[in-house]
């Protein structure tokens, strides 16, 4: 290909659009091409803003599902996919997921969605990604005049195009390892031991069934959480400190990381798909439905392929993805504790990482989704306040740093609980002196030990009970 030169125009992959004026005789490929040229600007309107969820389109289990047929709940939303198209769902559905839907024909209507991998039928009772993309089709009927000939409508065509949106599941395909210092094979020995159980889960009722809900639920918790991080790439991303020069064909080594970038490279993932959720299907049914270990908010590609972690907005994307993930998964666990009681509940058990920061709802009588906040961080290491009773009672903290702090902590990387590195954990004055102690949810906040101490003594800033002391 022959050099460009300066102050020439340059028309390759240059958008071809229709020119109109006076006298000249327009076909239907004349409109189709200015439609066209339309819809490829829009997706560079698209690419510029991002990737992701922009709202709604929220995945939840059905009410009064049936294990072998379950049926997802889909809220109306919206959405980019990587080509720049928008996902619109315009109404609620609800969605059976034991069929996958064909893939739409690429000549009904302006575009269709990327075509996956054929044969993928999700019935092997394993871990599925929920996916949305953009589809249309042609609707109606018009009359189509013969114009060479008489003149009049003889046939007919379809009247218009309809944009609408497909989904799919696609197994989510965590690679076998042998290797237990490993998230894959951490997950995979997981799945091992929780497939039989379930498989027995399924032939239970009553209280037996309840009593093997409770024994699953510590090893199903910290199962879901590695498959989160798996999709975080936060094993991946961990590397990055002591190898930012790493390249591989001369994009950084961290332009891609986690499974759902394996899944795009593999052709499953496809541009034109958009994660919602990750589904764990079993023999006793879908266990859990989590929408944050794969779905984000939209956010632009880096602007340097070579140094992709700081010119981009994927780890804030991610951060936050994390400390949403876990606040839902901690909503979760009185549905899978049976009889038992979150307040016993140890973070070691059921939790291999925690997101740089965290709430944490505490007893005080309001909630049955209340922890005990000595045994939940029972063998983690933490920095202490003011002693009481024995006890390694939380700093206290003013409402006014929780926000300025989240912003902070959501950039850290999680808290990796096979290591003695330090956590901070924060009472919110406004939210333990009455009467606010009597009318709300208790809670602490919890960040990343490598964010800095926001409980320092700090003169006419600290109230003298809830206070910090020098």
């Amino acid at each position: 290909m022959a050099n460009a030169q300066l102050n020439t125009t340059i028309f390759t992959g240059g958008i071809l659009t229709t020119n109109f004026f006076n006298g000249r005789v327009l076909a239907a490929e004349d409109l189709t091409a200015l439609q066209t040229a339309n819809a490829q600007q829009h997706r560079q309107l698209g690419r510029a803003i991002g990737e992701g969820v922009a709202w709604g389109l929220e995945v939840s289990l059905a009410q009064g599902n049936d294990p072998a047929s379950p049926v997802l709940h889909v809220t109306a939303g919206l959405a980019l996919d990587r080509k720049g198209d928008a996902v619109a769902l315009h109404t609620d559905i609800d969605l059976a997921i034991v069929k996958t839907a064909d893939v739409q024909n690429a000549t009904n209507g302006l575009f269709a969605p990327c075509a996956p991998p054929q044969g993928v039928i999700p019935t092997n009772l394993d871990c599925y990604i929920l996916t949305v993309s953009p589809t249309s089709e042609l609707q109606g009927s018009a009359p189509k005049t013969d114009m060479l000939n008489t003149g009049f409508a003889s046939q007919c065509a379809s009247a218009s195009i309809a944009e609408a949106v497909q989904f799919n599941l696609l197994p989510l395909g965590i690679p076998n390892s042998t290797d237990p210092t490993t998230l894959r094979g951490q997950a995979l020995q997981l799945y091992g031991q929780l497939a039989p159980q379930f498989v027995t889960l399924a032939g239970l009722t009553g209280a037996a069934a309840i009593t093997q809900q409770t024994q699953i639920a510590p090893t199903l918790s910290k199962f879901r959480n590695i498959v989160a991080h798996l999709c975080f790439g936060t094993d991946s991303l961990a590397q990055f400190p002591a190898n930012p020069f790493g390249v591989n064909g001369g994009d950084s080594l961290f332009l891609e990381y986690g499974v759902l970038d394996a899944l795009r490279d593999q052709g499953y993932l496809t541009d034109c798909s958009v994660p919602l959720a990750m589904i764990y299907w079993t023999a006793a049914g879908v266990q859990f439905v989590d929408m944050w270990s794969v779905r984000r908010i939209v956010f632009p590609s880096a602007a340097s392929e070579m140094w992709p972690v700081f010119s981009g907005r994927r780890k804030l994307a991610e951060g936050l993805a994390m400390f949403l993930q876990f606040q839902k998964q901690i909503a979760d666990l009185p549905g899978t504790l049976g009889t038992g009681s979150v307040a016993s509940i140890s973070a070691r058990d059921y939790f291999r990482f925690l997101p740089p920061i965290g709430l944490l709802p505490l007893l005080d009588g309001q909630s049955s989704a209340a922890f005990n906040y000595s045994t939940f961080f029972a063998n983690v290491t933490r920095r202490c306040g003011e002693p009481s009773e024995g006890l390694c009672t939380p700093y206290f903290i003013e409402g006014a740093k929780v926000a300025p702090l989240f912003q902070k902590a959501v950039l850290c990387s999680p808290i990796d609980l096979n290591t003695q590195e330090m956590a901070w954990v924060y009472w919110v004055r406004e939210n333990m002196e009455p009467p606010s102690s009597t009318e709300a949810q208790a809670y602490l906040i919890f960040t990343n030990g490598h964010v800095p101490n926001q409980g320092l003594s700090q003169f006419d800033l600290n109230y003298w009970d809830y206070a910090n002391f020098v």
